[in-house]
């Protein structure tokens, strides 16, 4: 039975999340459909087919099914909602509703071709609620579910750890609403061969084995319908683009692909597919974001290091603009300093220095290529010594001065120094 002190506690969370994210936010209790706490901005607009918060809360809590950690789901009108539990003795005591918000920049020309599809007239109602819809990523809104859940269970979670509960769920039918046909995306044809995509194709990319992946037909897989498709055909490819974007990365992480990493290259691809309109083009979409999955784990030198190793990896990745010290990676994996220096060359056949080394030099070259930031810039950025020893380590490791590779490979007209 709840408390007082949890009713307060609740409050004051959701509370809080409502004003430091600027997101609708809603709750209610397990076993209390009709006393909906709601934080919303004054003047905004909901969703044309949903009377209320209760309806929403409703609808989530039947359709839904429940986690232990935060859920990210999406609507067939791409509304995205964070989900959270609040947990008691590890049972679900309330639920907390965060959005919508949106992972695509909506245009005129996506609002009526998503409405066309849905059979509903797209009138300036909808136009206006799907434009004011905040546009986050992915990532972002995985984050805002983990940083939600430690505040109101005190547990920090990984996003590996709710990578998985991200899905797509169909609008609640509305009287509203006079014939709308929702297609289920477990009954179409492109889902029967996500059991063997799991088992052979996630195979290749988590084990970076490019020939395996090279060897399998995935353009069959995805042979369409004709070059303009209509939106219902549209809209279940890239549901399917979605799920399995969205397991290629989890396979690439588990292969040593860096978690930063790949969930930036998912958004990136999840973006492009959203952009497209075309069938053949989606598939094709689908089909380079896996080769870039697959590419960039057979590259990666993460694959077969231990848990304490990749820690330290994937800390030196993440905190390259500064200055890191092998005390503080001792740290971080619990292992004194020498036996970290002599397990990581092992295993890695670079020692800490050199792999921090390398590492800044491949971010310089990047900076290098991609930005008019002067060398000296670009050397205090990345905490050398000073320009000198910058210049040193570069040439170290590609052979040429920062200079010369700027002006070799510079993407576009950059002013030397």
């Amino acid at each position: 039975m709840r408390s007082e002190e949890r009713d307060e506690l609740l409050h004051t969370s959701c509370k809080l999340l409502f004003e430091s994210l600027q997101l609708p936010v809603c709750y209610s209790w397990m076993h209390d459909d009709e006393e909906v706490h709601a934080f919303t901005t004054k003047g905004s607009h909901g969703n044309p087919l949903i009377d209320n918060e209760s309806e929403l809360v409703r609808f989530l809590k039947q359709h839904v099914q429940h986690y232990n950690v935060p859920n990210v789901h999406t609507t067939s009108f791409v509304e995205s909602y964070i989900i959270v539990p609040l947990l008691q003795d590890g049972y679900i005591e309330a639920t907390i509703i965060i959005g919508p918000a949106i992972t695509i920049r909506m245009t005129d020309d996506i609002i009526l071709d998503m409405l066309r599809g849905l059979n509903i007239n797209a009138t300036q109602e909808w136009t206006s609620y799907l434009k004011q819809l905040p546009l986050l990523s992915s990532k972002q809104l995985y984050h805002i579910g983990i940083l939600a859940f430690h505040l109101l269970n005190g547990i920090v979670l990984d996003l590996t750890d709710i990578m998985y509960t991200h899905s797509r769920f169909e609008p609640p039918h509305s009287k509203k609403q006079t014939d709308i046909v929702l297609s289920d995306r477990r009954e179409s044809l492109e889902f029967h061969g996500l059991f063997e995509i799991e088992k052979q194709l996630l195979r290749s990319i988590r084990n970076g084995d490019k020939t395996a992946f090279y060897n399998m037909s995935l353009s069959s897989n995805y042979d369409g319908p004709g070059i303009l498709s209509n939106y219902d055909q549209l809209r279940k490819i890239k549901n399917l683009g979605i799920q399995v974007v969205a397991l290629a990365a989890r396979a690439a992480i588990e292969g040593g692909l860096y978690p930063e990493i790949a969930y930036t290259i998912s958004d990136l691809h999840l973006q492009y597919i959203e952009e497209l309109h075309d069938y053949r083009a989606v598939a094709n979409a689908i089909g380079d974001a896996l080769i870039d999955f697959v590419d960039r784990v057979a590259k990666s030198k993460r694959k077969h290091l231990s848990r304490s190793i990749a820690t330290c990896q994937e800390y030196i990745f993440n905190h390259l603009y500064e200055n890191i010290s092998l005390s503080v990676l001792s740290d971080k994996v619990g292992l004194q300093e020498n036996y970290l220096s002599q397990l990581f060359k092992k295993e890695t056949g670079v020692t800490i220095t050199q792999f921090i080394q390398q590492e800044k030099v491949e971010e310089a070259k990047k900076l290098l290529e991609l930005t008019a930031e002067p060398i000296t810039a670009i050397a205090v950025k990345l905490n050398f010594y000073d320009q000198n020893h910058f210049i040193k380590i570069f040439k170290r490791y590609t052979g040429l001065t920062p200079k010369k590779y700027r002006n070799k490979n510079k993407f576009d007209t950059i002013t030397d120094d």
